[in-house]
């Protein structure tokens, strides 16, 4: 093929791939405020809330805030497929709602996950150096959840 119809091939795949991605509407987008879990006991005010919203918050609640290129296709696609299995697993904005056995689930796999690096992804934390937890980190939010497992009982 010629390189001008190379060209012409790339920038229309490019342009439908861009279009596609404006009118997609976001997977579960709200409005900041709306359902802010760090609003809800047991998060308000506390540094855990702002802990696990820093590090966990956009895969694990309502407030997602994607960067750029979470809005161009085929990234977004694969941004919003991990943001519903994050929140199908774990919403903090969700979190009233749930029953005491499924908050004492989840308290006891927290601690877990994060303790051991499973969570946030290692390919979350490479793109949003914020979100890396450190050990001081994991022990408040262990001992958070270690907390929150005694008060349920």
């Amino acid at each position: 093929m010629k390189p001008l119809a190379l060209t012409i091939v790339f920038l229309m795949l490019a342009l439908i791939a861009f279009g596609g991605s404006l009118s997609r509407k976001q997977n579960g987008q709200v409005s900041p405020k709306a359902n802010d879990y760090r609003n809800v006991e047991p998060f308000r005010g506390s540094e855990v809330g702002n802990t696990l919203a820093r590090a966990c918050g956009d895969c694990h609640s309502n407030n997602t805030n994607l960067p750029w290129y979470g809005h161009v296709a085929p990234i977004s696609w694969w941004i919003e497929s991990h943001v519903r299995e994050g929140r199908e697993e774990l919403n903090f904005s969700e979190w009233a709602r749930y029953s005491a056995l499924e908050r004492h689930n989840e308290l006891e796999s927290i601690c877990g996950v994060v303790s051991n690096g499973r969570m946030p992804l290692a390919s979350y934390r490479a793109l949003h150096p914020e979100s890396r937890l450190k050990a001081e980190d994991k022990k408040l939010i262990c001992a958070w959840a270690a907390n929150e497992i005694e008060q349920e009982k």
